[in-house]
């Protein structure tokens, strides 16, 4: 049995490192990889850098900016937002609900009506009343032009379930409400204003999104890797690890994916354990192809609501930078979503995302492939149904009571942005320094 440390952490990802880097106590930090970063990691493939999926800095407080500057010193620059929608085999910018000019008339035409309708009569469509569910929240937003043509379709691929399933409480600041006045505007194609969270982001100039994590090395110490926890014991304050070791702590900061860390536990109470059962997610088989061929496209990522085509977004990672992809040549990530709800066939899911990059005019079929990087990513999304407040309010609550600090976007079972997960680990750490 190792001596105790105060504080244990267990995850070596964006969150349990910023922890860490904050702590100004004894503290231990172990993780089950081979090296630290969790998702927020980069692959390298026959001269290509590849992410795990797209991970960009989306920061606007000026604390975090400080911070990364820091960290990344000069391998750091800000780039403007290049996304796009792709439908009806036109491109728009993003959102949608801000940009349909260039869409079929008809398109046109349903959307800015079925929003004049919904702004309009306010009171008919019980508008102040709160959403039964995130489906009624689309409608009550931008009508059943936008619902029909991009928002409905989008969110079922991406989330995998049906809407009237979810409910609404990670919408606020995710999905840019524009006003009608707006609207108007992009359909008119005089659309000024940028909308979202993501406008701008920062990312490293060489070495892809892992060069963040590693970046926190210089002054985070004590971390222990190729070390799964595979129990907990509350009462005796004691974790044993995959290699049989055991420590003790007097307080624990997880980053583990909230029902696994609440299957670890042993004795937990029947309430708990029931609550971390209904905690669903959606998971994300990410393919990512090198290409002989250079600038294939001008955009950063895009948007594809359509059935037709099976990944949900398409992005280009060379655009983020030069220098993740030998001169001459492209780089793209593909996510395709998959669930219990919705499962996915991995046996042929790759040939189909190729087909469905040449249907969408992004490669050709004389394109030679030159790298190519699977990543499944099982957990990626939060889901958020009518359980997900109880459930996990129940978890957390049982958590604290034992001082145990659930964090991150999988510890704290929330959609969180890269920005969000670097503000719960400073305050996290925060909160022990003042114990």
């Amino acid at each position: 049995m190792q001596k105790s440390s105060k504080i244990i952490i267990l995850g070596a990802g964006l969150s349990g490192l910023t922890c860490a880097y904050y702590l100004k106590k004894d503290y231990s930090i172990f993780e089950k990889g081979s090296r630290v970063g969790g998702l927020c990691r980069s692959e390298k493939v026959n001269g290509f850098t590849f992410d795990h999926t797209g991970h960009l800095l989306h920061i606007k407080r000026d604390k975090n900016k400080k911070l990364i500057r820091e960290l990344l010193e000069k391998n750091l620059f800000l780039q403007k937002r290049k996304a796009w929608i792709y439908s009806k085999g036109i491109y728009t910018k993003y959102p949608f609900q801000a940009n349909i000019y260039g869409l079929p008339s008809k398109v046109v035409k349903e959307c800015i009506d079925g929003l004049r309708e919904i702004r309009t009569n306010r009171k008919r469509y019980a508008v102040h009343r709160k959403p039964v569910d995130f489906k009624e929240w689309i409608y009550r937003n931008f009508g059943k032009g936008y619902a029909k043509h991009f928002m409905i379709p989008y969110n079922e691929k991406l989330w995998t379930v049906p809407l009237e399933e979810m409910s609404t409480e990670w919408t606020r600041g995710f999905i840019p409400i524009p006003t009608l006045k707006e609207v108007l505007a992009g359909a008119r194609g005089r659309q000024e204003k940028d909308f979202g969270y993501n406008i701008r982001f920062y990312y490293p100039l060489k070495g892809g999104i892992e060069e963040l994590p590693q970046s926190f090395l210089s002054a985070v110490k004590r971390i222990n890797l190729n070390l799964k926890a595979t129990k907990i014991s509350l009462k005796d304050k004691k974790i044993k690890f995959s290699n049989g070791r055991e420590i003790r702590y007097q307080r624990l900061v997880s980053t583990i994916p909230l029902p696994k860390l609440i299957k670890i536990i042993e004795r937990i109470p029947e309430k708990v354990s029931k609550a971390s059962k209904r905690l669903r997610y959606v998971s994300v088989f990410n393919l990512n192809l090198g290409i002989k061929r250079e600038n294939i496209s001008d955009k950063h990522w895009v948007y594809f609501p359509e059935k037709e085509f099976s990944f949900y977004r398409a992005g280009f990672t060379s655009n983020f930078s030069s220098y993740l992809a030998p001169r001459g040549t492209s780089s793209i990530y593909t996510e395709v979503s998959y669930s219990k709800d919705r499962p996915l066939d991995k046996k042929r899911i790759t040939k189909k995302i190729v087909k469905d990059l040449i249907k969408a005019g992004i490669i050709t079929s004389r394109d030679k492939i030159l790298a190519k990087l699977v990543l499944d990513i099982r957990y990626a999304y939060p889901l958020y149904d009518h359980n997900y407040k109880e459930s996990v309010a129940t978890s957390q609550r049982f958590l604290r009571k034992n001082n145990i600090y659930s964090t991150g976007r999988f510890g704290s079972w929330e959609y969180l942005s890269m920005e969000d997960v670097i503000n719960q680990g400073r305050e996290i750490a925060q909160q022990l320094n003042g114990q």
